[in-house]
């Protein structure tokens, strides 16, 4: 793995301190929960068990730089909707500072 890929993800919390986040997240409403998920960001652990294929719902097709700060990502996916949070994540620790799918509002950083 990139040195700034791992340094990228979140540490692993103790066991204390996942409980401790899993009870204050369990009080959140949908949208509270969503937006506390995205802010926490990814273990290295965390995104390399969705990285498996057995657990993976999309397939790297096609990427290409198209402007100076913009590039284009192209995936196959089995069927929508579909779990893409772990190449979100990829694409955050990257840089991506916007992603945007196809007929979605884009989700910003």
């Amino acid at each position: 793995m990139p040195h700034w890929f791992v340094e990228a993800c979140t540490p692993e919390p103790t066991p204390e301190e996942q409980q401790a986040w899993l009870a204050w997240w369990r009080t959140l409403d949908h949208p509270a929960k969503a937006a506390a998920e995205r802010e926490r960001g990814w273990t290295l652990q965390n995104w390399l068990s969705w990285m498996e294929p057995g657990e993976r719902t999309w397939w790297w097709w096609d990427g290409q730089v198209t402007g100076p700060s913009t590039a284009a990502v192209s995936v196959v996916v089995e069927g929508w909707p579909t779990a893409l949070g772990a190449l979100h994540w990829l694409l955050t620790a990257s840089g991506a500072r916007e992603i945007t799918e196809d007929d979605s509002p884009p989700v910003r950083f």
